[in-house]
């Protein structure tokens, strides 16, 4: 698991560098106007945005996969997500998974937090944090697995062998390989 601020560096044309990512709050505006000492005002004028980052952002890590949302219209697979590399893991027992997961961190007294990322206007003002993102990133329909109070670098957590509830495939066979089968696909809110 990497850090808030490891993901903040990244520079590869958005796919896995986001400034915005898990930070605490965005601003937008048009107009500054400052107080001067002197009680005149100093204003500039333009598109501005500030990013408030969380306290110690260094020892927050995330680890981030993909969550197949079939139900959601999220099928299949947005292809820009096979940029993330050559294979794709595929959990096949997700409750066997989020037990292994959840125990691991129970015994060795990790605070952490798993959900979905949510996706928000790209011109989005307020409260962010990890779980929500700025919606030209919907395409990677995230699940997210968030620790606090880390090591100030890169955290490992290992649940064991996961090769009883996991397969390996090409991630450009990822939309031909899961047959989806349901009585009702039809897209829910």
């Amino acid at each position: 698991m990497n850090t808030l601020t490891y993901f903040w560096e990244i520079e590869d044309q958005e796919l896995r560098g986001d400034p915005f990512d898990s930070v605490a709050e965005v601003h937008r505006g048009r107009k500054v106007v400052l107080p001067l000492p002197n009680g005149k005002e100093a204003s500039m004028e333009g598109d501005w945005v500030i990013r408030m980052h969380p306290l110690e952002p260094e020892r927050i890590n995330i680890f981030c996969m993909y969550a197949l949302r079939p139900f959601k219209g999220i099928f299949p697979v947005d292809e820009r997500n096979f940029r993330f590399g050559d294979f794709a893991l595929i959990f096949i027992n997700r409750p066997e998974f989020m037990h292994r997961l959840e125990s691991t961190l129970k015994s060795q007294r990790i605070k952490g937090q798993a959900d979905l990322v949510y996706y928000v206007d790209d011109d989005y003002t307020g409260k962010v944090g990890p779980f929500r993102k700025l919606k030209r990133f919907a395409y990677q329909s995230e699940w997210r697995l968030v620790c606090y109070n880390g090591p100030g670098g890169p955290r490992e957590i290992k649940i064991g062998s996961i090769k009883d509830i996991s397969e390996i495939m090409r991630s450009n066979e990822v939309n031909t390989q899961i047959p989806i089968e349901s009585d009702d696909l039809e897209q829910k809110d």
